[in-house]
């Protein structure tokens, strides 16, 4: 009797849960044995016990007692750790999702012991090399021997990079699937509150005082209703750069604990607009029909600015008053993202390739 196929999940942030929520069903799905590895990345209550609890993944098989640290000495960690955990489990194949630090890890310790990698979300790019999530997501596809393109413009950067065309693969946006998958279940319906929804958590904005403050200018003067979830490191950097306050007391802000996926999807789809400079919280505004403007200058989907339905303002309290008061109104919604099926075709090109259909 031919042993099931074996995948190893190596997931460390949010944006790697709601993958690994809509991987690990289709998985359960297809009789396929599976490991979840959390690297400790985001390891505390609110930001994965929470996503965990709401999504109902199954607990970790193996968690890293992560100590915070640079880029260099997380990742560092991460890699000795996998490398115990991928001897002892000596999977058919690791899947790794994004382009987090998490990614590069569980890639290259994979690739270092001979296990295929399979790359999730593989093939977006900004184009600026210096960035670390760029960095991170071209080490990933380079490993990979399964480069999993959830939109077009990424498919077509695999092409044009000269990726062979056997190990590239437009499956569409897990994202989408697990969208659709909690709207149906938890029948939540779109509407609009007039209120405008904001989540920060980039570095790059939470850690320059000059781009956090100008945000919080336009936030202040923005003249409608806003919601404003607070991550804790926005939190932390709203209270040591003396910004905080004047949030808390702006009679047109409220301020939020984190939230869980569910609760910021009813959230995310009753509002009227979303301010933001995370990619998934952009990407599940389009699925829900919300216009973007994105906090940062880096367009990770191209085809929604194209589509008219994104407007990036980064940190200009100019830029975002002025989408925040007037954006056009997009004539046409694309289906960027595919058709809601990502997680079954990804898990039935494994089978596929590793002969156990």
């Amino acid at each position: 009797m031919t042993a099931p196929l074996t995948v190893l999940s190596v997931v460390g942030t949010r944006p790697n849960f709601i993958k690994e929520f809509v991987i690990d069903r289709a998985c359960r799905e297809a009789g396929i044995r599976k490991v979840l590895v959390h690297t400790g990345q985001h390891y505390d209550y609110k930001m994965s016990r929470l996503f965990f609890e709401e999504l109902s993944l199954p607990q970790p098989d193996y968690v890293c007692n992560l100590i915070k640290g640079t880029h260099a000495t997380e990742t560092a960690a991460m890699l000795v750790f996998l490398e115990d955990v991928l001897k002892q489990e000596r999977p058919d194949v690791t899947l790794v999702y994004g382009d987090v630090n998490s990614t590069v890890a569980g890639a290259l310790a994979s690739a270092k012991l001979g296990i295929p990698v399979a790359h999730v979300e593989a093939g977006l790019r900004c184009n600026i090399r210096n960035n670390p999530e760029e960095i991170n997501r071209r080490i990933a596809d380079t490993l990979a021997s399964f480069n999993f393109a959830h939109i077009p413009s990424a498919y077509a950067s695999l092409e044009k990079e000269g990726f062979p065309k056997d190990s590239i693969f437009l499956t569409g946006d897990v994202h989408k699937d697990a969208v659709d998958s909690i709207r149906s279940e938890y029948n939540i319906q779109t509407s609009d509150n007039g209120a405008v929804l904001v989540t920060l958590h980039r570095a790059e904005n939470t850690d320059s005082h000059k781009r956090l403050g100008s945000i919080v200018k336009a936030l202040l003067e923005a003249g409608r209703p806003i919601r404003f979830p607070l991550h804790p490191r926005t939190r932390n950097a709203l209270e040591e750069g003396g910004l905080l306050k004047p949030l808390t007391i702006a009679s047109h802000i409220t301020l939020l604990e984190p939230l869980g996926y569910i609760s910021f999807l009813r959230e995310l789809a009753s509002c009227s607009l979303l301010l933001s400079d995370s990619g998934g919280a952009r990407r599940e505004a389009y699925l829900l029909g919300k216009k973007v403007v994105s906090l940062i200058e880096l367009p990770w989907v191209p085809e929604m600015i194209e589509s008219g339905w994104e407007i990036i303002a980064g940190a200009d309290p100019e830029r975002i008053r002025a989408a925040v008061g007037n954006f056009p109104e997009p004539r046409t919604r694309p289906d960027i993202f595919g058709d809601g099926k990502a997680g079954e075709k990804i898990v039935s090109i494994l089978c596929e390739r590793f002969g156990r259909v």
